[in-house]
């Protein structure tokens, strides 16, 4: 915003761009991924991210800047879908996507960490881009080792499942409701945290701790893997989100947001795990789980404007009851898929 001399509205549009981006390269993927050599489409990707916020450098402008993060949006959202889809595609798909989101959180805190602290203040939003360039350069890399197809991996569980379109496309409606439920009260965590008197040090230094319970959350699934089952776990997940939104709302002190936080990321990464595991269990053909990508992307965008509009309106509560309808709505459907499907 300082860079480019932004407002808030048109900081909120530069981010929707890249979300555009992301989203719409994905649901596109559906008609083409499965084709194609997912190697080079991977690298062409990673490419197209890097052009993108290369591009976003040239730009003093709103609409440049925005089309350079569409672009790059679209190289960033179509590498995580490939992840998706190639994860989806293993015979222990909760526990293999509960390794990579542990390793999305520890890669993503190198940047969340040195970005502000050190490349910000020194060289700005240029900055920011080129060294977010470098660091998807190098972790590029392992394009290398990835497969070139995208091949269907049977478990025993799949083995009895059907490759039924309707649950699937119904699987990633819930992934995007409960998402959008989610991020909704993620986004306005450390306003809750002001009103209840914390400091801006203090909600920073609980936040910072987020890197290590989301891993916990995360690595946590990895290791159960199927051994509950495919249903319970999202019982447990749907648990720890109510003990959250019980925590955070009236105002907690201190400690009460603290141990908020904790439930927070524990339970977001730990069920985002066995969401996602939910939706490629169905799709046996692994043709239309990169969807799940787009689902998250439009969670992401649809979430905070919707808490905030609520939050404006009619305060904290109203916020709460629509975060808990969008992820009981996501429970109910995603277990009822599961049943159906096994």
């Amino acid at each position: 915003m300082d860079s480019l001399s932004l407002a808030s509205d048109d900081a909120g549009l530069l981010i929707a761009s890249y979300f555009a981006g992301y989203t719409l390269v994905n649901v596109s993927a559906v008609a083409w991924l499965h084709r194609m050599n997912v190697r080079q489409v991977s690298f062409w990707a990673a490419v197209t991210f890097i052009v993108g916020l290369l591009a976003g450098t040239t730009q003093t402008e709103l609409s440049g800047s925005s089309a350079a993060l569409f672009v790059a949006g679209a190289g960033a959202g179509l590498l995580y879908g490939i992840s998706i889809g190639i994860i989806g595609r293993s015979p222990e798909a909760d526990r293999y996507f509960g390794v990579a989101l542990s390793a999305q959180l520890l890669f993503g805190s190198v940047l969340l960490f040195v970005a502000p602290a050190v490349i910000a203040p020194k060289w700005g939003y240029d900055g920011l881009l080129i060294g977010t360039a470098i660091y998807v350069a190098v972790l590029s890399i392992v394009i290398g080792w990835s497969p070139t197809t995208i091949q269907k991996v049977l478990s025993s569980d799949a083995d009895k499942m059907s490759s039924n379109l309707p649950l699937v496309l119904a699987g990633v409606v819930a992934v995007l409701i409960w998402f959008t439920g989610y991020s909704g009260v993620y986004a306005f965590v450390e306003r809750i945290g002001v009103e209840g008197g914390a400091t801006g040090t203090q909600i920073g230094l609980v936040l910072s701790l987020t890197i290590i319970t989301g891993m916990t959350g995360a690595l946590s699934a990895a290791w159960l893997g199927d051994r509950l089952g495919r249903i319970l776990p999202h019982f447990i997940g749907a648990a720890g989100t109510a003990v959250t939104f019980v925590l955070l709302y009236g105002q907690p002190d201190l400690v009460r947001f603290s141990l908020a936080i904790i439930c927070l990321t524990l339970s977001l990464n730990f069920w985002l795990a066995y969401m996602l595991g939910a939706v490629t269990a169905v799709d046996t053909k692994g043709r239309y789980a990169v969807l799940t990508t787009a689902a998250l992307g439009l969670g992401a965008t649809f979430g905070p404007a919707i808490a905030g509009g609520l939050v404006s309106s009619s305060g904290f509560l109203s916020m709460f009851i629509f975060a808990a309808a969008a992820t009981l709505t996501g429970l109910l459907v995603i277990t009822g898929i599961l049943r159906k499907a096994t």
